[in-house]
């Protein structure tokens, strides 16, 4: 799935046979999303489409980027760039899993539209919103109300500011960037009321460029990766580490 683009952001659905590319390209906006498919979970994904069923979020004034599927795919969070300098986190929704998306709505937190916010992460079960705060780079969370598109008040769910959040399918462990794309960090809490605090290097994940990682897989057995390390297409693309079950 990878190019001589940066590929940076990245998200499966839960039967991990799509995904959701973020993709850094020349031209205006530069930035939009793909998907690539596959036949089954041990396949390897077919090259990356600015398909039908994303077209919609694509043509929206702006640059999309950070998708985050909820596990049955019919619901697409992801941050949106407006050619304005506005940034918020979007949905978009989608009637089944052979219809395309809608454009995307601003996400509501609060009784407002989730602006200066990106990076949006949708729990395993839907329920509960991640995003990063534009100002200072923490991890926010809020749990859905009675549409995806509503959420309750936003909580802090870190004290640091962190990059590139992923999270594993329990919310209590992150794995987050401790910069731009640096290194590749874990942090762990006991609850999910807990805010998650500074983390260590995950364990023979980094390399000696810049890592970030950008997905972790519901059994948590693959952690996906965007990396500048050599071997790869060129620019940062998706390298994939495994531990077993």
């Amino acid at each position: 799935m990878s190019s001589s683009f940066d590929e940076v952001t990245f998200a499966l659905s839960g039967d991990e046979l799509t995904a959701f590319l973020g993709r850094v390209t020349a031209g205006n906006p530069g930035t939009m999303l793909s998907t690539a498919t596959r036949g089954s979970a041990v396949q390897a994904f077919g090259a990356p489409t600015v398909s039908p069923m994303v077209a919609a979020i694509n043509s929206a004034d702006g640059a999309e980027y950070s998708p985050s599927a909820t596990n049955d795919a019919l619901v697409l969070y992801f941050h949106r760039q407006t050619s304005d300098g506005n940034i918020g986190v979007y949905a978009a929704l989608r009637a089944d899993a052979q219809s395309n998306f809608d454009g995307g709505s601003l996400v509501n937190v609060g009784g407002s539209g989730l602006t200066s916010a990106l990076a949006p992460v949708i729990s395993a079960d839907g329920q509960t919103l991640y995003w990063l705060d534009f100002q200072n780079f923490q991890l926010h969370s809020a749990r859905r109300q009675n549409t995806p598109l509503v959420f309750g008040p936003a909580m802090v769910a870190s004290t640091i500011p962190v990059y590139n959040p992923v999270l594993s399918r329990d919310e209590l462990t992150l794995y987050y960037a401790n910069g731009f794309a640096i290194d590749v960090l874990v942090s762990t809490r006991l609850s999910k009321n807990e805010a998650f605090g500074t983390g260590v290097p995950a364990a023979n994940v980094n390399s000696s460029d810049n890592d970030a990682p950008v997905y972790l897989t519901t059994d948590g057995c693959v952690l996906y990766l965007s990396s500048k390390r050599s071997g790869g297409s060129g620019g940062y693309d998706f390298w994939e580490a495994r531990r077993p079950l």
